[in-house]
């Protein structure tokens, strides 16, 4: 009997043009949102390797510059951009830390559109200062990125809810419904069979074309790959379960596709919203401009201070102390300039200090409550496979500052010590690394509350009662 309603149910489905239909729209769908998202990894990459192309230019100009200064030739410009001078090499010779595209940041573009992707970390600048945010159009902030996050949280949904909204409801108000009760299987298994072929035939559909999607885009077809297709599987089943039991209530077809449509909303749409807002409300975060004031503030103060802050950071630094023939300590603008740069730092970083924790509490938060929604569950493992994710991105940022100190700390013992800059000294300069140690993942947690939510919605299913199911 199984075998028989499947054959019957598709070949219904294959004469009313629905596997048609399915087929060129799920295959339109991901074929664009995967060469949409591509465009914008290409670009990405490219900005990158412009940066690098850059930096090496640059280096083999220091690399003859200093080649020349070595065997007493003079060079152009400045003596004060000379590049044996650790001020001048340390600002004009900078390493790009950037952030590479995973191999799978074509699905998701998450908040790789609202960050840069290189940063060149200089001697003199300031880590609080770096400025990681780009400029991009409010209108495709508001709407997203046509990518295949959007198109399997967004579209999915829509086109399973269109598919299946009217199979029970469909049967009845053609009268007919009272044939196929007649059968020796009940409706609710009858039911069941008609939703489990169309799930294995969009499922099935949507796994090959985001496979063939992939392959276009020359994805690397690993591990991170199979992770993606079972948080789109367990999505795609979450969404036939919930139709499944909303056809099992026995309205009509209208009143079921306002049903799930409005769930659709609640669930895609007003729940992400309110826990952003929540978020917001409890944790919000210090203005920028503010913080900006105060650190303006701060280095004024220090200015006027400049004699008395370098004394107190020479006795916390004696190894950087340096005495003329006669005994005295030596001082300079740089030494000045470095010293009280070192003191603004350390009052400005409580206040970067609680600028970041009112970001991190926000997150924690929206994790914690991210089970309320299977669309929350799903774009969360999308960005954390395309590694566009707010926790990558702040690892990312971190690395960022933990490396403008290293290349500070690289520098400013020549500075101190008057010291110049050799041309053997540029292969130690330090380089870039991200450290991702602190990332965590939660795509185990999330397909399983996924999981846990298909569960709940099959064992209401399988409390409906037939006698209920058969009068209405």
């Amino acid at each position: 009997m199984f075998l028989l309603n499947i054959k019957t149910e598709f070949k219904i489905i294959y004469r009313n043009y629905w596997l048609t239909a399915l087929t060129l729209l799920l295959l339109a769908l991901c074929l664009y949102a995967g060469w949409n998202g591509q465009q914008h990894v290409e670009q990405r990459q490219k900005a990158i390797n412009g940066a690098y192309d850059e930096m090496k230019a640059s280096d083999i100009l220091l690399d003859a510059r200093l080649d020349s200064l070595s065997k007493g030739l003079k060079i152009n410009g400045p003596e004060w951009f000379y590049p044996n001078l650790p001020t001048a090499t340390g600002n004009k010779n900078p390493r790009v830390a950037a952030f590479e595209p995973g191999n799978l940041s074509v699905i998701a573009t998450g908040q790789s559109d609202l960050f840069n992707h290189y940063v060149k970390p200089t001697l003199t600048g300031d880590s609080f200062r770096l400025s990681f945010t780009e400029l991009t159009s409010p209108i495709r902030l508001l709407m997203g990125n046509f990518d295949l996050s959007f198109v399997l949280v967004y579209l999915l949904p829509l086109v399973i809810i269109s598919f299946c909204y009217n199979i029970l409801s469909g049967e009845k108000e053609k009268g007919s419904l009272v044939l196929i009760a007649s059968n020796p299987q009940s409706l609710k298994t009858w039911l069941a069979q008609k939703i489990f072929l169309r799930f294995g035939l969009i499922t099935g559909l949507l796994i090959l074309f985001i496979l063939l999607t992939l392959k276009i885009n020359n994805v690397l077809l690993n591990s991170s790959v199979l992770a993606l297709l079972l948080a789109v599987v367990l999505y795609s089943m979450f969404w036939f379960s919930l139709s499944f039991l909303i056809n099992l209530k026995g309205k009509s077809s209208e009143r079921n596709a306002i049903t799930l449509l409005g769930l659709w909303v609640a669930l895609v749409l007003i729940i992400p919203s309110l826990i952003s807002q929540v978020a917001n409300t409890f944790h919000p975060v210090p203005s920028r401009t503010l913080l900006i004031n105060e650190m303006r503030v701060l280095e004024n103060e220090t200015n006027e201070e400049q004699d008395k802050i370098l004394d107190n950071y020479m006795r916390d630094h004696p190894e950087l102390v340096v005495r003329d023939a006669n005994g005295n300590v030596t001082e300079d603008f740089w030494q000045k300039y470095f010293a009280s740069k070192d003191m603004v730092a350390k009052k400005i970083t409580p206040l970067l200090a609680r600028y970041d924790n009112q970001l991190r509490l926000q997150q924690d938060l929206i994790n914690q409550f991210r089970f309320l929604s299977p669309a929350i569950l799903l774009q969360n493992n999308l960005t954390e496979l395309a590694e566009t994710s707010t926790d990558h991105y702040a690892a990312y940022h971190q690395s960022v500052r933990n490396f403008q100190e290293e290349w500070q700390s690289f520098f400013l013992p020549m500075v101190f010590l008057n010291k110049p800059f050799t041309k053997e000294m540029i292969s130690q300069f330090p380089q870039f690394r991200i450290e991702s140690s602190n990332i965590k993942s939660h795509l185990t947690t999330n397909s399983l509350i996924t999981l846990l939510f298909i569960v709940a919605l099959i064992a209401i299913s399988l409390t409906q009662q037939k006698r209920q199911l058969e009068s209405r």
